[in-house]
């Protein structure tokens, strides 16, 4: 089914002619943030091989915790850059084009597969196990404002949804102020950190605060920015502990921040310096 329906939009497509690039986490970033913060097309141009040798591309991003794989387009016109330059060892940049033909699937079908060891396979080598799982009815983005028990965001969804200003997040979280969970999950490095929002801008004022600098003035995670470098926040995961009118005085939230500093130990063994 999967061949038809890419022949069906483009003929020239086929199997021999054709590179699957199935993006996984490489140690850095993960490529389904990358690709709901729109980079997607920059960061599979850098290259640590000659990948793409061939007539067309077809960028799949991996869901993380499934076997499933989000078509982020297909490109052709790929050309091996003449300028070579070192990002991250990766020092083969190309230049494509998104095919047309295909911008009514990307961001909304998905794929079923289970990967071998290889992320860059010819079409013909995985077409069999290869299956159309589904087809999305808006392409893929941060999800709606889910509740504020169940907001658990990542530092880079974070930002996506700062930087896009998401409707149901941005009147959910400026609607309230509250305490705040910053989890570091750094593996070996496992953190808390516990604040608070008040103001007019409620969480949404502070979490933008978060989102463009990843420290938030606080002095103990500024301290793991000079420590780890520009990345020093990527395992930040932020939830919601306790929600409360924006109107409630400084004093009492900080109370309420206080209560949540001791009872989960964040002066102790985690982030909080006060």
């Amino acid at each position: 089914m999967l061949i038809q329906l890419l022949t069906s939009l483009l003929p020239s497509l086929t199997a021999p002619n054709t590179k699957v690039h199935l993006a996984q986490h490489n140690g850095l970033e993960h490529p389904m943030d990358v690709y709901l913060a729109g980079d997607f097309d920059e960061w599979q141009s850098w290259q640590s091989r000659r990948n793409f040798e061939c007539e067309y591309v077809i960028g799949l991003v991996e869901l993380p915790g499934t076997k499933k794989w989000l078509l982020a387009g297909v490109y052709d016109s790929l050309k091996l850059n003449d300028t070579k330059s070192k990002k991250e060892n990766r020092d083969f940049v190309y230049d494509y084009r998104r095919v047309p033909e295909f911008a009514e699937l990307e961001g909304r079908l998905i794929l079923d597969y289970t990967k071998p060891r290889g992320n860059y396979l010819w079409l013909e080598t995985c077409l069999r196990s290869m299956v159309v799982s589904s087809v999305l009815e808006k392409p893929m983005t941060v999800g709606r404002f889910p509740g504020f028990k169940e907001v658990d965001v990542s530092h880079a969804e974070l930002k996506i949804i700062v930087n896009q200003a998401l409707e149901s997040w941005l009147t959910a979280l400026s609607s309230v102020a509250g305490v705040y969970l910053i989890s570091d999950r750094t593996k070996g490095e496992e953190q808390l950190y516990v604040g608070s929002a008040t103001g007019t801008g409620g969480l949404w004022d502070r979490w933008s605060n978060y989102a463009n600098s990843g420290h938030g003035g606080n002095t103990r995670i500024r301290d793991l920015h000079t420590k780890r470098g520009k990345d020093f926040a990527e395992n930040f995961r932020f939830s919601i502990l306790e929600i409360a009118d924006k109107h409630t005085g400084k004093e009492e939230m900080m109370l309420k921040e206080i209560h949540w500093k001791r009872r989960l130990l964040t002066r102790d063994s985690g982030l909080n310096g006060n």
